[in-house]
């Protein structure tokens, strides 16, 4: 596996592994209804591209033959608004890759902290990286009531 930053021509492979890991890996912390709702809210691989092109930081976790294991963003304000790893990579390593280089680029560029809105998933990788819960967010996607937690740690 290698972590490198988002090339024009990722979005696609990142939009198909976005819905792939929500409707995969979401029914172990929630609803079919939250899933449906949160995978229908995902981005298309037009608005992944971008978004990924607007100033942000942003990596891609691929094997050697260029299949996508996983992505991460990172904001100029130290904002983490995706990290998602393919089901099949689960639990190898890719998510604390592309987290490594986020921290890495937040210390580089002087961000004294990285926040994100995390899954039940997402909150127990964050909380085991170092990050704290700050609170619970009750919302609703589609009209459908669903949650995540909001979380953050020191750079």
């Amino acid at each position: 596996m290698r972590v490198r930053p988002y090339a024009p021509g990722d979005e696609v492979a990142m939009a198909a592994l976005y819905q792939a890991s929500v409707r995969a890996l979401g029914p172990a912390d929630y609803s079919p209804e939250q899933v449906e709702a949160w995978a229908g809210a995902g981005p298309t691989a037009l608005r992944f591209g971008e978004r990924m092109l607007d100033g942000r930081r942003a990596f891609v976790a691929d094997r050697a033959d260029g299949e996508l294991l996983g992505f991460i963003d990172l904001e100029a304000d130290g904002h983490i608004d995706f990290l998602y790893v393919a089901p099949e990579a689960k639990g190898r390593g890719v998510a604390d890759g592309l987290l490594d280089a986020v921290e890495q680029a937040g210390r580089s560029a002087d961000i004294r902290r990285l926040y994100s809105e995390a899954s039940e998933a997402a909150r127990r990788f964050f909380v085991r990286r170092g990050f704290v819960v700050l609170h619970r967010r009750d919302f609703e996607v589609g009209g459908v009531p669903i949650h995540n937690y909001a979380v953050e740690k020191p750079v």
